[in-house]
């Protein structure tokens, strides 16, 4: 081939097509194997059933302070104010929150030695269940 050759000044054009004929050659392939839509179907949805986050935080404390008598001033703390949070919450059961909260003020008990923590959360509990 002589170097003004028409083929040789066009090699860079008939490069790109090949290049695009493979590539597009490579898609369809890739399209009639269907393995996004396999690797992407799902038998049940992973988050139906997939509780609030507040449910998830009320479960922590409970299990933190089984026994809020004798848990210590964070836990008694953080149990109320999850108490507190859920009963804010749209679609939550306050009464039955409500119910809990007087249980468990009652177990704790309001007392001018108790820990300020305790006590602000306690304030807390009392201003969101309105006793």
């Amino acid at each position: 081939m002589k170097a003004n050759s028409g083929w040789t000044t066009a090699r860079g054009q008939i490069a790109w097509i090949l290049g695009l004929i493979i590539s597009t050659a490579i898609v369809i392939q890739l399209e009639r194997l269907d393995i996004g839509a396999q690797l992407a179907s799902l038998d049940t949805n992973p988050l139906a059933n997939a509780e609030p986050a507040w449910m998830q935080v009320l479960h922590n404390a409970r299990a933190q302070a089984p026994d809020p008598v004798n848990a210590s001033p964070q836990d008694q703390a953080a149990l109320l104010l999850a108490l507190s949070l859920a009963g804010l919450q749209e679609g939550a059961d306050t009464l039955l929150l409500a119910n809990e909260a007087t249980a468990t003020i009652t177990e704790i008990g309001l007392s001018a030695d108790s820990d300020t923590l305790v006590n602000d959360a306690l304030a807390v509990v009392l201003r969101v269940y309105g006793h």
